[in-house]
């Protein structure tokens, strides 16, 4: 067992919880970098700005193990209602951060793609993950990163050679499983589409109700020019579980990054979005919904990039917060000199469903280029009064009227995914964790008698 804590000295067994290590030595020289980050940066800690308004009590002080024993007890059925309906998919299935080949399904690929479990691309492919692998994600950025890092042993790779389109999804479906102890999974994700591929991505992190595991994942994209990714991510960690990830993205010109991110579950949950524009032309489009209650946490930081002329940014997170929950989204925007003809807009709209949920938006914008169009704003704000009585003369009582206007709110988000019965899925699983979770008869009784 591992304790974590706020400071570097259980390094050595957080990374034996990781289970073995091996692999060339240019690996070796990452994980040692991953160390050395870890022992000077440490956990964060409520002084550090960017994490002052999480409370990371909860998680500090837990003890973890590794949970490579747990792979077996999966099967297929445990696996099919959460499988993308409606559309016929490459999954590639890591169980506590390892990739399972029993519980993944590869069809024939194009000359060149890879999808495959870290561990495989890298012993088979070393000189196409070399190049990326620890390149645009900073190890230094935080302690989590560098313990990420440090432990860096499995997880999964998308290669997609220079022109090829996939005609289907990559579903990467990571499984966080601890029916005894608590345990602690640091999967690395690297996704590399060379100029002008095109593909479409389905991230999906879960875990079961009343299971303890503490997810620590790096995502690292590189998009070279003309390529683009369509990203859907997925969060629904059963509600005792930790889930921690940092996503980077180097996205070359005229080259498109469009990430849809929904975010339902965990005790605790921290998204780092960091997305480098790094060519003329490059875009990104970044839309995002939690919907939290009882008394979970979730906090996102955005960073973007524009590095070159006329990049182009379009952010729109949304977020819903019942019972005594607490969610966080601060979203920046950085246009360096010379990033001219830039057009960057970021909205941050919440809805509160109870009068001790918490939202704290900041949106940051900062500018070094003249000749841009760069706009943001944040509103948090209740149900409306005007619409719930419109819906209540319509024959609705306040409690139904008060579920309908908080689910319009989030559908805006859902209805952007794309495959008709996937998005309908989604929208159950959204559903169910709005009436279990953040629109409790407790919740919506109080909101209706306030």
């Amino acid at each position: 067992m591992a304790v974590l804590d706020a400071t570097p000295d259980k390094l050595d067994m957080l990374i034996a919880a990781q289970g073995h290590h091996g692999g060339p030595d240019w690996l070796e020289a990452l994980r040692a970098r991953g160390r050395d980050g870890f022992r000077s940066l440490g956990l964060p800690t409520p002084r550090a700005e960017d994490w002052r308004n999480l409370r990371l009590n909860a998680l500090y002080g837990q003890s973890f193990t590794a949970g490579e024993g747990a792979v077996p007890m999966l099967t297929w059925a445990h696996l099919m209602p959460i499988v993308p309906k409606g559309i016929d998919c490459d999954r590639i299935t890591m169980v506590n951060g390892r990739f399972s080949a029993d519980l993944s399904a590869v069809g024939d690929l194009p000359e060149g793609v890879r999808v495959s479990g870290l561990a495989d691309a890298i012993a088979g492919d070393a000189d196409r993950i070399e190049p990326v692998l620890g390149r645009i994600a900073r190890d230094d950025a935080d302690g989590f990163a560098a313990l990420n890092q440090a432990a860096l042993a499995d997880g999964a790779a998308v290669i997609v050679p220079r022109g090829v389109e996939l005609s289907r999804p990559v579903h990467l479906l990571h499984h966080a499983l601890s029916p005894r102890t608590p345990v602690v999974a640091q999967p690395r994700i690297v996704i590399d589409l060379a100029e002008n591929a095109r593909a479409t991505v389905i991230e999906h992190w879960r875990g079961l109700a009343g299971e303890t595991a503490f997810v620590n994942a790096v995502i690292e994209i590189r998009l070279a020019r003309g390529a683009r990714l369509d990203l859907i991510r997925l969060q629904t960690s059963g509600e005792t579980a930790f889930h921690i990830d940092r996503l980077a993205a180097s996205v070359a010109g005229d080259a498109t990054l469009n990430v849809i991110q929904i975010d339902l579950g965990a005790r605790l949950s921290r998204h780092g979005i960091d997305v480098m524009l790094d060519g003329r032309g490059a875009a990104a489009t970044l839309d995002g919904l939690f919907a939290i209650g009882a008394e979970q946490q979730t906090d996102t930081r955005s960073n973007v990039e524009h590095r070159h002329r006329d990049g182009r940014l379009s952010q729109t997170w949304k977020g819903v917060a019942g019972g005594r929950a607490r969610g966080i989204f601060c979203g920046r925007v950085h246009v360096l000199p010379g990033a001219v003809g830039t057009d960057a807009s970021m909205s941050s709209r919440n809805l509160l469903a109870s009068r001790t949920a918490e939202i704290l938006p900041k949106p940051e914008l900062e500018i070094h280029a003249d000749e841009v169009k760069c706009a943001h704003g944040a509103t948090v704000g209740a149900i409306s009064e005007q619409e719930l009585f419109y819906l209540q003369s319509r024959g609705l009582d306040a409690a139904e009227g008060r579920r309908i206007l908080t689910r319009a709110f989030a559908e805006e988000i859902v209805d952007r995914l794309p495959f008709e019965a996937f998005r309908e899925q989604v929208s159950g699983w959204v559903d169910r964790h709005m009436a279990q979770t953040v629109l409790t008869d407790a919740v919506v009784k109080e909101a209706t008698a306030s």
